[in-house]
């Protein structure tokens, strides 16, 4: 995890908490300046603009949440386990932020390249747990392809979902019929 000291610290610390309450387009540098206890122009001095800031932040937040799914899944045995787990952990934590603060929507919206980086970088350690299987590859798509299909598949999943505990089911099915296709093609093979 990044150590955040010294002015740049307070600025994104104090910048995530902003951004996450009321999101990208309610918040302004004036109301960063003012959380983080600088003037608006030492603010300029240490990011360019909004943006700067909010990309700095989404890469903080993407950097802790992946560390965590990589440490919990390192714990588990089963690929169909760890790509539960990971999906489950991943897919809640916008839904739950949704749900708390309805302006932090904007920390999922893919018009933002460091969002769209977010998606890219799940996406690569979906892979890298499917590359951690004892099975050779045999589906007609790549796990690159894969892990694509399965993390959009979540984000549409937000969308269908009711509450968190829906959400939760929802990805446990979506999940579940993923690890099907993995089992099938090793069944196939034997």
């Amino acid at each position: 995890m990044e150590n955040l000291s010294g002015k740049e610290g307070r600025v994104l610390s104090a910048a995530e908490d902003i951004f996450v309450r009321y999101g990208f387009a309610r918040t302004t540098m004036g109301d960063i300046a003012k959380a983080a206890g600088i003037s608006r122009p030492a603010l300029y001095l240490i990011f360019p603009d909004k943006e700067a800031i909010f990309t700095r932040v989404i890469e903080m937040m993407d950097a802790r949440s992946l560390g965590q799914i990589q440490k919990e899944v390192d714990q588990i045995a089963s690929i169909d386990q760890k790509l539960l787990h990971a999906c489950t952990v991943w897919g809640l934590h916008g839904l739950q932020l949704a749900s708390a603060y309805p302006d932090a929507a904007d920390l999922f919206d893919l018009r933002f390249p460091a969002v769209r980086l977010v998606y890219e970088r799940f996406q690569k350690l979906l892979v890298q747990l499917l590359q951690t299987t004892k099975q050779t590859w045999a589906l007609a798509v790549s796990p690159e392809e894969f892990a694509a299909t399965l993390t959009y598949g979540l984000r549409g999943l937000r969308y269908a979902a009711t509450d968190v505990d829906h959400m939760r089911r929802l990805i446990e099915v979506h999940v579940t019929v993923y690890s099907l296709s993995l089992k099938a093609t090793k069944g196939a093979r034997s």
